[in-house]
């Protein structure tokens, strides 16, 4: 889903995304979702955490639940796989303007990293995936997949983005018969957003 307000996940505690994993691998949610989000908020007090409403924050533990959920289900698959790409966010950009220096291919409707700012965290991702053997591309918007997929020949997608491009990319990558996996960004809006490189370097297998 589209979110209309902005969270900041770093707010939250770590074991809290660690418990999430964990929960979901016991209760084999992959195998029978249960309705567990909600309990979720209120023990771990999420919506205050956040600053945000009760039912907003509900939103984004599912969407939490639900990509872990397909982490799970591909696991196997995305492990045995040999031709990755890493599919990072725009807006995870230190700079969305001239100050970034990534160039622009229109045959893949996406950016390349020219490594120009050290602290920025579409450099960062792109030297971790690199250096696993990923290509890496840089998103302007989750419909740039179908032109990636259509001109690379690759085998699994591993993605960073907010919970609804993540979602659309997991419902197009799952049509073409590949693995997938999601990392949430852990601060959302369309500038200045952030994820967690400790996750990235886990997922990069």
């Amino acid at each position: 889903m589209s979110y209309h307000f902005i969270y900041d996940l770093t707010r939250l505690p770590g074991e809290f995304f660690k418990n999430i994993t964990e929960m979901v691998s016991k209760q084999k949610l992959h195998e029978k979702q249960e309705n567990v989000s909600e309990n979720i908020v209120r023990e771990s007090r999420v919506d205050k955490i956040l600053g945000i409403r009760l039912e907003d924050a509900i939103s984004v533990v599912e969407d939490l639940v639900d990509i872990q959920i397909k982490n799970l289900v591909y696991e196997e698959g995305f492990k045995k796989a040999r031709k990755k790409v890493l599919l990072v966010s725009h807006c995870c950009r230190k700079y969305m303007d001239s100050r970034c220096k990534a160039e622009f291919n229109p045959e893949f409707s996406s950016y390349f990293c020219n490594h120009c700012l050290p602290d920025c965290l579409a450099n960062r991702a792109t030297v971790l995936g690199e250096e696993k053997g990923y290509k890496v591309f840089i998103l302007p918007g989750g419909s740039c997949i179908h032109k990636i997929l259509g001109n690379t020949n690759c085998d699994a997608v591993l993605g960073i983005a907010c919970p609804d491009e993540i979602k659309l990319g997991i419902e197009f990558v799952e049509s073409k018969g590949l693995p997938i996996k999601g990392i949430l960004l852990t601060k959302n809006g369309c500038a200045n957003t952030e994820f967690n490189l400790d996750s990235l370097k886990e997922a990069l297998v």
